[in-house]
């Protein structure tokens, strides 16, 4: 039933891991850069912190509907308001990326620019199709499931939906923050590492 998921939640995992390594390895460099290089490399930690994002959500959601602590509907509802919040992070430091990558294709003309450009340009195009197809959905699903837990006939369903929206809440929150967390200590781990260019060490 998972096979699927988990094959993407892999993929995602290891993209994000790269983002954040590749970002850590260039940013004490392009913070003496500063300009360009810096705010791409900013983009770099963001898409990395919107892929962790997503895989800790993604966990967190199965675990809790497995144990019974959300229904379907709110299982739905977290995954749904994850992405509303992620989405748009994604779809801004990816345009940025892709249109980085192009202009490394045109400078270096190498197989691995184009690779990486043509790479991103699918998914940009992938997200942004899914984002303008999908959001609008989501955003009623997420309306529909809270209207749905505030009309509750029943003082019990009342209190259960309660819980249950707090639980979708606070879920998103802690994969959100844990994304960004994740993404932060692996770019301090390798940040520094490499010597910048064109400074020598001391006699």
């Amino acid at each position: 039933m998972y096979a699927p998921i988990v094959l993407v939640w892999l993929l995602n995992l290891g993209i994000s891991v790269w983002n954040a390594y590749a970002v850590g390895k260039a940013w004490v460099e392009t913070k003496h850069a500063g300009g360009w290089p810096r705010f791409m490399a900013w983009m770099g930690a963001v898409m990395s912190a919107c892929g962790f994002s997503w895989c800790y959500l993604l966990v967190l959601t199965i675990v809790a509907r497995e144990m019974a602590w959300l229904d379907d509907d709110h299982f739905r509802m977290a995954l749904q308001l994850g992405y509303i919040l992620i989405i748009p992070a994604v779809l801004i430091s990816g345009l940025m990326i892709m249109l980085d990558s192009w202009a490394r294709a045109y400078r270096m003309r190498t197989i691995g620019s184009i690779g990486s450009a043509a790479w991103n340009t699918y998914a940009q195009i992938h997200n942004t199709y899914h984002a303008i197809k999908d959001l609008d959905r989501a955003f009623a699903s997420v309306m529909k499931t809270l209207e749905g837990s505030s009309e509750s006939s029943s003082p019990g369903d009342k209190k259960g939906g309660a819980a249950a929206l707090i639980l979708v809440f606070v879920l998103v929150i802690v994969a959100i923050l844990s994304g960004i967390l994740t993404t932060a200590v692996i770019i301090n781990r390798f940040a520094g590492e490499d010597e910048i260019p064109g400074e020598s060490a001391n006699p």
